[in-house]
């Protein structure tokens, strides 16, 4: 875990301050929010906490609300 944390803080330490210094702001909330989310989604694999599929959600979009489904050969 303790990895985790050290990979993430040296991303966010070469990156972050390029972002501030050339005042992209909507570039930097972006990083923040994909990085955040990159970040619990570690964290959650290294504590062994079951990550559901999303492909299953997807699925479920497609074939059961859009009513798509894959040809039978």
């Amino acid at each position: 875990m303790i990895y985790l944390v050290l990979i993430y803080t040296v991303i966010i330490l070469f990156t972050v301050p390029d972002l501030v210094k050339r005042k992209l702001k909507k570039e930097l909330a972006v990083f923040s929010v994909l990085c955040f989310i990159a970040f619990v989604l570690g964290l959650l694999y290294v504590l062994d906490v079951p990550i559901p599929s999303p492909m299953k959600g997807l699925h479920k979009l497609i074939v059961e609300k859009w009513g798509i489904r894959y040809p039978k050969q």
